[in-house]
């Protein structure tokens, strides 16, 4: 069955048949008008997410002068005039500032988030307004200690920790510390990502802790989205274990595994492994460059392309530069060799969870790994060129392409080679999307 992040209800509308001599009822007027606002709500909701449209700021203020002693303490905020749509595509119009109270008392340890949110209210669920002609749409703020629901819109947060509750301003809003607003969660009203893309990392018998390396380079990935490909959206799930049995109840349309951890999976882990590549799942299989153990066959061939290119400059050392080209073709024959037995390895467990590895694995010019982003050649990082291969649901990555997903400890790649191998890193997402949705709509809703 197709996994919706979007829940709309899947039935048909109805809307009132008009004929002469119809009867103009209230029932038949409230229906009417019901039927245009869901058709908004709907459209709403399928094109664009919730948020804040404009305005609605969040300062301290004193309690106002009509507060009773007990409860003029500095736990005061303004809510600024502003707009906002909520989850289900209800606009929320707040037309001026309004004083609110944070009530919750403080934890008696540890500490405590408050979450302050906006929420629609339909005034047809109001007592009192039968007998108008006209009724105002209105809203209600909220406190809550759980994260804002659909119909919810995220104003502000605080961190209450024990002692006296003294709100103050965040001296570094980037930064807040607790007792001060925290501002940063506010989301804004915008197109809706059209792609919702789901990955994890893989845990096994063998390799049972999560890698914090790993972690951080697939949330690095995750974060260039919206600067990147603002249609694809990406969730981190915790990591996978292999060895528990429930594991392919976890959606991911992208597993990430290390090699080792590949050739090291039992009968049990790979059995867990097969159901996950039959729902359309995409195992991604990278192997670095110490793994690998072709870094120095890779650094030997550079500085041969090196040694090369500057004796072409030369006229008297033509033979030097023969002999140079002879050395090369052995160095990138022995290369062929070590990546040939990584393919074979790799192939040889592919086939034991039911994937089809017949083709060499290359990657054709239409290739869908080679979009959105077009690559011809994919680039160097660390000196030696990715390599990538592709049977059926298994991406093999030969190189160190996740490490330039995100900054390095020494912040010493370049701009260009990680914005390049993010760029990758996205092809590699938009593939795992569309191959397990368009496996997911040919399933059946039991499967």
């Amino acid at each position: 069955m197709v996994e919706q992040s979007l829940s709309l209800p899947i039935e048909p509308f109805q809307r009132l048949q008009v004929n002469d001599g119809l009867l103009l009822t209230a029932e038949r007027w409230r229906l009417a008008h019901e039927y245009h606002r869901k058709r908004q709500n709907v459209h709403y909701q399928s094109l664009n997410q919730a948020g804040i449209v404009s305005g609605l700021g969040v300062c301290l203020i004193a309690a106002p002068d009509e507060i009773a002693t007990e409860h003029r303490d500095g736990r005061w905020l303004q809510i600024q005039q502003g707009v906002a749509i909520d989850g289900y595509g209800n606009p929320i119009v707040v037309p001026q500032a309004i004083a609110f109270r944070i009530a919750s008392p403080a934890p008696l340890s540890g500490s405590l988030t408050i979450y302050i949110t906006l929420r629609y209210v339909d005034p047809d669920r109001l007592q009192g307004q039968g007998d108008r002609d006209l009724v105002q749409e209105t809203f209600r703020i909220d406190e809550t200690s759980t994260l804002p629901s659909r119909d919810e819109v995220e104003l502000c947060r605080v961190q209450l920790i024990p002692g006296e509750v003294r709100l103050l301003p965040a001296a570094d809003v980037l930064n807040p510390i607790a007792n001060t607003l925290d501002l940063r969660y506010r989301q804004w009203a915008q197109a809706r990502p059209i792609q919702q893309v789901c990955l994890a990392q893989v845990l096994t018998k063998a390799a049972s802790q999560m890698d914090e390396t790993v972690a951080y380079s697939l949330q690095s990935l995750v974060r260039s989205l919206p600067a990147q490909y603002p249609i694809m959206e990406g969730t981190m799930i915790a990591p996978i274990n292999l060895a528990v049995a429930d594991a392919v109840s976890f959606p991911a349309d992208l597993l990430y595994f290390t090699r080792q951890q590949f050739l090291t999976l039992d009968a049990a882990e790979k059995q867990t492994l097969q159901r996950h590549v039959a729902t359309g799942t995409v195992i991604l299989i990278e192997t670095s460059l110490e793994e690998s153990e072709i870094a120095e066959l890779g650094l030997i061939r550079q500085q041969l392309q090196t040694a090369i290119a500057s004796f072409a400059q030369e006229t008297n050392a033509a033979q030097m530069q023969r002999d140079l080209e002879v050395e090369l073709a052995a160095v990138e024959a022995a290369l062929n060799r070590q990546i040939q037995d990584l393919l074979v390895t790799v192939q040889a467990i592919a086939q034991e969870i039911g994937i089809t590895t017949d083709s060499t694995g290359t990657l054709g010019r239409d290739h869908p790994l080679r979009s959105p982003f077009l690559f011809a050649q994919f680039p160097s990082i660390e000196g030696y060129p990715v390599h990538l291969f592709n049977w059926g649901s298994i991406v093999l990555s030969i190189g160190s392409l996740s490490q330039a997903w995100g900054l390095d400890e020494a912040l010493s790649l370049t701009r260009e080679t990680i914005r390049t191998a993010q760029e990758i890193g996205i092809n590699l997402l938009h593939f795992s999307w569309k191959r397990r949705q368009l496996t997911q709509l040919q399933m059946s809703a039991e499967f």
